[in-house]
């Protein structure tokens, strides 16, 4: 059938999502980093999705814990950052599990000997978004916990953490009446904020973005709703570790890998229901950091490697590292971008088909990877270099 006559042209489609991190070099938190990431996701409504109503089909960020704001949270200057977490939840959209829900999640804290240090509900200004958007979010409550007695490691912490998330996950997921719990971060590094917001939305709506309290060093984001699934609140990106453009076209043969896998260690994998591809990536990257002692730059480079097998360039110790991931690691192939982070490091790949643009922008402070150049307006005199993921 000719096309010529039809509304929509492939040639004009603008509807990849948009992705993207903006880190400090220096390593230092600031708010100005949130500043700038607003800016980035102000110019990208394009590349995100809505419906009739102006309900955003998703968007948010994954940052770094804020040393500075939790101190003035928690009534403590003294406390330092590896100390204590924080976790925000999607509560279920029933009312009446929400009392259940926290139980759940105290639970499982006190039973790893992590102390609660305290309950909030995190605050949002519905001025910033339209009625219908308003009825369109769950709520979210946010906890901040103490690092167990004797526990000094950050990766220990990390892996104490992981165990009692599982824990949450095994009744939260199974159980229908608690449709709409999602841990969307639970860690000692890093947090979560997103919803069924625009992109431009995200930094206004959640009020904890625009306080000058909270000052971080990475801000990764994100906007469009997850591939594979309907817009739903807690398939927004980012998840935990990562943010995703574009669709994993190996999704069924990963999830049945990660199966067998967990069968050989006597473990059971849970997935929730309505689970999206990059939802199920992100639990995949979380395993590979926690579970199995990767370094993130190291397991994203194990789940997404490049085409090598035909590679003339690729030396002997190279190809050997990367004929050992594939013996226990099922190749997650897009095309895709994926920008990662664990709260000390930030990075970006694309996978072996490399049709997802990233383009990067470095100054004397930033260093910046976002879907597309000029996202924030640098002045010229002040960029050292522009390039792109290859």
């Amino acid at each position: 059938m000719s096309t010529d006559n039809m509304l929509y042209s492939h040639d004009h489609g603008r509807d990849s999502c948009g992705v993207g991190f903006i880190t400090r070099k220096d390593g230092q938190q600031s708010h100005d980093v949130l500043v700038k990431g607003h800016e980035a996701l102000c110019v990208i409504p394009h590349r995100g999705g809505m419906s009739s109503q102006g309900i955003g089909d998703g968007a948010g960020v994954n940052i770094d814990i804020s040393l500075n704001f939790f101190r003035r949270f928690l009534d403590n200057d003294s406390i330092e950052l590896g100390e204590f977490g924080v976790g925000n939840f999607f509560y279920p959209e029933n009312e009446a599990q929400h009392e259940r829900t926290t139980k759940l999640i105290e639970e499982a804290v006190t039973k790893h000997n992590m102390s609660i240090l305290g309950w909030r509900n995190v605050p949002v200004n519905n001025a910033s978004i339209n009625d219908a958007s308003v009825k369109a979010q769950l709520p979210i409550k946010q906890l901040v916990f103490g690092r167990p007695a004797g526990v000094t490691e950050a990766v220990e912490f990390e892996k104490i953490i992981n165990d009692a998330l599982l824990q949450m996950e095994v009744v939260g997921y199974r159980d229908p009446e608690m449709k709409g719990f999602y841990p969307m971060s639970f860690s000692s590094r890093t947090m979560v904020y997103k919803g069924r917001l625009n992109s431009h939305e995200v930094v206004p709506y959640f009020k904890d973005l625009s306080d000058p309290a909270m000052e971080i060093r990475i801000f990764l984001f994100h906007t469009r709703f997850s591939t594979n699934t309907e817009p739903a609140a807690f398939m927004a990106q980012p998840f935990r570790r990562m943010a995703h453009n574009g669709e994993l076209n190996t999704d069924k043969k990963n999830r049945l890998s990660e199966d067998a896998i967990a069968k050989q260690q006597n473990k059971k994998v849970i997935f929730p229901k309505g689970q999206s591809d990059s939802a199920r990536l992100d639990q995949t990257l979380q395993r590979r950091v926690v579970e199995d002692d990767l370094d993130i730059v190291t397991a994203v480079l194990a789940m997404m490697p490049p085409a090598w097998e035909n590679s003339s360039d690729v030396s002997d110790e190279v190809r050997a590292m990367y004929e050992y991931f594939s013996l226990y690691e099922e190749k997650n192939d897009g095309p895709a971008a994926l920008i990662f982070s664990d709260g000390v490091k930030v990075g970006a790949r694309l996978d072996r088909l490399g049709l997802r643009p990233l383009r990067s922008v470095e100054t004397e402070e930033y260093l910046c990877v976002m879907s597309e150049a000029g996202q924030i307006d640098f002045p010229p005199q002040e960029v050292l270099k522009r390039g792109r993921i290859e």
